[in-house]
């Protein structure tokens, strides 16, 4: 493997975090950095692996030190993982979320006025 193709990997990672999560990012370990919460713990991992390894593939001398097989599965895990994320179904659930949040505390407020309104005898 030579360092263009670990780039074109990097690259590839970079774009499915762009196109899924919305997150842009000029390298890859900046959209990493700005996609938080937003990945697992792992994905992280593994995503900081295949940005550092990417870097080494470019110096001959340092080329050795990378483990090609475990580039590829990080490769792999991390292209997998990225295309289950729905982008349509992200927005949704998180509209439902703040929805959800607003009517709680909606009733809540309702709930507490007709108890105040019970108390001092006006219901």
């Amino acid at each position: 493997m030579t360092g263009d193709h670990a780039n074109k990997y990097a690259d590839e990672v970079r774009r499915l975090i762009e196109q899924r999560l919305k997150i842009k990012g000029p390298t890859l370990e900046k959209a990493l950095a700005r996609a938080g919460r937003l990945l697992p713990q792992w994905a992280h991992r593994e995503g900081r692996y295949l940005a550092q390894a990417s870097q080494m593939m470019d110096h001959p001398k340092l080329r050795t030190m990378v483990d090609q097989s475990k580039f590829e599965k990080a490769h792999k895990a991390l292209i997998s993982h990225l295309k289950t994320i729905d982008p349509v179904e992200r927005r949704k659930t998180r509209i439902l979320g703040v929805l959800g949040v607003i009517s709680f505390n909606l009733i809540l407020v309702v709930a507490a006025l007709l108890i105040f309104l019970v108390w001092r005898g006006y219901l």
